[in-house]
């Protein structure tokens, strides 16, 4: 919630913290773009792949409780 706010477009977020998709508020769901990961791997990838100008700025999230 605090990245739409922030206008930040795209989180990244563990895959293990899918389970609390439905905590989300649906407003911010639509104005978020969620990157679920599963390895270190997925976050370079699709850091790198975002790395074009006009992409959106993605700011990964710790994983919730840690």
């Amino acid at each position: 919630m605090a990245a739409a706010r922030a206008g930040i477009t795209t989180v990244m977020l563990p895959a293990r913290n899918r389970r609390d998709w439905d905590d989300i508020p649906p407003s911010a769901r639509d104005k978020l773009r969620f990157v679920w990961l599963e390895t270190v791997g997925d976050a370079l990838a699709a850091t790198l792949a975002s790395g074009e100008e006009g992409q959106d700025r993605i700011v990964p999230v710790p994983a919730l409780g840690s």
